[in-house]
C-alpha cells in the first residue's frame, strides 16, 4: 500500500468554500476513478486555513493508472478551474509505510 499525501492552504478565509466543493464535486469524482479517501482533516491549530488528505492506493502502477484516467476527464480540469481560485500552496508526497507502520 502507498499513500497520496496532500497538504495545501486555502485562501483566508475560503476554507469553507473549498471544502463544500470538494466534498460535494471533487471527492465522488475521484471515487468513480478507484481513488479512495482514507482521511481529511483542517488545521484547528496552527497553520490558518490548512487542509491535508490521505489517499490509499494499492501500488505505485495503481495510483499512475487511476490519477492518468481521473485527470483525462474533462470534469477534473473543470473542478480544478473552480477551485484553484480558492487556494494557495499545495504540497503532495507520495508515501511508503515502514514495515512497522500499523497501517501498511
Amino acid at each position: 500500500m502507498i499513500y497520496l499525501h496532500v497538504t495545501l492552504q486555502t485562501k483566508r478565509g475560503k476554507l469553507n468554500e473549498w471544502s463544500s466543493i470538494y466534498e460535494k464535486e471533487y471527492v465522488p469524482l475521484i471515487e468513480k476513478y478507484g481513488q479512495r479517501l482514507v482521511g481529511a482533516w483542517r488545521t484547528a491549530v496552527g497553520t490558518y486555513d490548512e487542509v491535508t488528505d490521505l489517499y490509499a492506493f494499492d501500488n505505485f502502477t495503481e495510483f499512475e493508472r487511476i490519477r492518468g484516467e481521473l485527470f483525462k476527464d474533462p470534469k477534473t480540469a473543470a473542478l480544478i478551474n473552480k477551485i484553484f481560485p480558492l487556494a494557495g500552496l499545495e504540497v503532495s508526497k507520495i508515501m511508503v509505510p515502514f514495515d512497522y507502520s500499523p497501517m501498511k
